[in-house]
C-alpha cells in the first residue's frame, strides 16, 4: 500500500464504521418503517445496542476525523492520484458507502416519499391535499403513516422535483425500506453526474475531489437525502450549456429546471443573463434579459400547469419563509427584545433587494465582466440570503452555492469550504436529549460563521508567520 493512498483507506474505514449501525439497524428489523431519524446516535442511557454500538459524540469525532483526511487527500491530490478515472472511482466508493448510511440528522426524506405516494398512488394533488387530509379520510399505509410532523404540509417544492419523485417512489411497490433506497440510489447517480459535470467545466481533479468527498455533501445529499442535490446539479448543467456549449435555450431550461425544484436559484437568473448578453449595448442587454427570464418563467408555469387550481399554488414554496430555525433572526427572536426583531425583520428583505439590484446594475454596465466576477459577487449574495434573509436555516442550504464555487478566488474558496465543514461541528446537539432543540439550534449558523472565520484567519496568520520566518531568513 502506498504512503499517499493511506487516507483514502482511512476513509473508506471511517465510512463503513459509520455506517454499521444502519446494517445493524436494517438486519434487526428489516424495515426503516417508524425509524426515528435522531434515535439511532443519539447520547443516551438507552439499552438499545445501536446506541451502544456508535453514539453521537463518536459519530461526530469519525465525522472529523474523515474531514481533515478530506483536506489532506486535496493537498495531495497530485501525489495521490494518477489520473481523473482513479479520483472517480474513490468518490464512487466513498460515496456509496455514505449512501448506504440511514438518515441519521433529518427525517425529510419521509416527508418526500409519503407526499409523492400520495399523488402516485391516490392520485391526489400534493399542492393541494396533504397526508394528514388522506388520513382524515381513513385512509392508512406504511408509507402515509411514516411522513412524520410535516404529515400536515402539502408539497413546499417545485413542480419538477414533485414529478421526479412521483416516479421514484413508484418503483417502491408500497414498501417505506424500498423507496428510501430508490430515492437514494437516484441521489447517487446525480452525485456523480454532478462530480462529471464538475470535471467537465474545470479539468481538475482537484474540485472534483472538493465536490464528490465534502463531508457535508455525502453526509446531506447522500446519507439523509435532501432534494437539494437536484437544484445543484441543474444549476450545475445549466453552467455548463452556457460556458462549453454555449447554448442559451440549454441554459435557460436547465436554469427553469433548477427552479422547478426550489425557488433559491431565481436569484441566479439575471446574473446568467446578463453574462451571456454582456456584449449587446445597454438597452438591448436589458431587453434580451427581460425577454429570456420571462420565457424561464415561462417553462416553470408550464411544469405547474398540471397540478393548477388556482394562483396559491405559485405561494406553497414559501410557507418555510414563515417559519423561524437556526436563523440569525431567530436568535433575535429568542434573546432580543420584540421590538428589535420586529424592526430588523421589517427592514431585511427590502434591503438584500436593493443590495442584490445594486449589484445587477453593476454587472450590467460593466464592460469588462468576466464569469469569475458574476460568481464572486453572486455568491457573497447568496451567503448573505441563505445566513440572514431566510428565517429558517438548514446547514444543507450551503451547497446551493456549490455550483459557483469553483469560480471564486482563494479567500472565498477557503470559506465556503469551512463554511460546509463547520456546519457538522454544531451537529453535536442534535444528540443531546436533554435541553429545547429550539433553543439549542438557534445559535447554529451564527457559529458556523465564528467557525469559518476563526479557522479563516488561522490560516492566514500562519502563512504571515512563515513568511516572517523566511524574510528573517534571508
Amino acid at each position: 500500500m502506498k504512503k499517499s493512498k493511506v487516507l483514502l483507506y482511512l476513509m473508506i474505514i471511517i465510512s463503513i464504521t459509520l455506517c454499521i449501525p444502519s446494517i445493524q439497524y436494517l438486519l434487526m428489523n428489516r424495515t426503516v418503517d417508524r425509524f426515528d431519524a435522531y434515535y439511532t446516535y443519539r447520547l443516551s442511557k438507552s439499552n438499545n445496542q445501536m446506541i451502544g454500538l456508535l453514539s453521537g459524540c463518536i459519530v461526530i469525532g469519525l465525522i472529523l476525523l474523515f474531514s481533515l483526511c478530506y483536506l489532506f487527500v486535496i493537498k495531495k491530490e497530485k501525489q495521490i492520484f494518477q489520473n481523473k478515472k482513479q479520483v472517480f472511482i474513490w468518490i464512487a466508493c466513498i460515496s456509496f458507502i455514505f449512501m448506504l448510511i440511514l438518515p441519521f440528522l433529518s427525517s425529510d426524506i419521509y416527508y418526500y416519499i409519503g407526499d409523492s405516494w400520495l399523488s402516485s398512488q391516490y392520485h391526489e394533488n400534493p399542492y393541494y391535499t396533504s397526508v394528514a387530509d388522506l388520513q382524515k379520510k381513513g385512509i392508512y399505509d406504511k408509507i402515509l403513516d411514516n411522513t412524520g410532523y410535516w404529515k400536515n404540509t402539502t408539497s413546499v417544492y417545485g413542480p419538477l422535483w414533485n414529478g421526479i419523485a412521483r416516479g421514484l417512489v413508484s418503483l417502491s411497490f408500497g414498501k417505506v425500506t424500498i423507496a428510501l433506497f430508490v430515492f437514494k440510489l437516484a441521489s447517487y447517480a446525480v452525485h456523480l453526474a454532478i462530480v462529471v459535470l464538475v470535471y467537465k467545466m474545470t479539468k481538475s481533479t482537484k474540485c472534483m475531489l472538493l465536490y464528490g468527498l465534502n463531508p457535508l455533501v455525502l453526509i446531506e445529499f447522500l446519507s439523509n437525502v435532501h432534494n437539494d442535490i437536484y437544484l445543484v446539479f441543474f444549476t450545475g448543467l445549466s453552467f455548463y450549456f452556457l460556458l462549453k456549449q454555449k447554448n442559451i435555450y440549454l441554459t435557460m431550461i436547465s436554469l427553469a429546471f433548477s427552479i422547478s425544484i426550489k425557488y433559491s436559484t431565481v436569484l441566479l437568473v439575471p446574473v446568467v443573463l446578463l453574462y451571456y448578453f454582456r456584449k449587446e449595448k445597454i438597452l438591448k442587454k436589458i431587453g434580451y434579459c427581460f425577454i429570456s427570464g420571462l420565457a424561464i418563467m415561462g417553462v416553470v408555469v408550464l411544469l405547474y400547469l398540471p397540478y393548477y387550481r388556482d394562483v396559491s399554488i405559485f405561494t406553497n414554496m414559501l410557507v418555510q419563509g414563515q417559519k423561524y430555525s437556526q436563523s440569525i433572526l431567530t436568535f433575535l427572536l429568542v434573546k432580543a427584545d420584540r421590538k428589535i426583531f420586529d424592526l430588523v425583520n421589517f427592514f431585511v428583505m427590502p434591503v438584500f433587494v436593493i443590495v442584490y439590484v445594486d449589484m445587477l446594475i453593476n454587472i450590467c454596465f460593466d464592460k469588462k465582466l468576466t464569469w469569475h466576477k458574476c460568481m464572486k459577487i453572486y455568491n457573497k449574495e447568496m451567503l448573505i440570503f441563505i445566513f440572514i434573509v431566510l428565517s429558517s436555516f438548514q446547514k444543507w442550504y450551503l451547497l446551493w452555492i456549490l455550483p459557483s464555487f469553483i469560480w471564486q478566488n482563494k479567500t472565498m474558496r477557503k470559506f465556503t469550504l469551512l463554511l460546509t465543514l463547520t456546519a457538522i461541528l454544531p451537529s453535536i446537539s442534535y444528540f443531546r436529549v436533554e435541553g429545547d432543540p429550539y433553543e439549542i439550534g438557534m445559535t447554529y449558523s451564527i457559529k458556523m460563521l465564528l467557525l469559518a472565520g476563526i479557522l479563516l484567519m488561522i490560516t492566514y496568520a500562519k502563512k504571515i508567520c512563515h513568511k516572517i520566518k523566511l524574510e528573517r531568513k534571508i
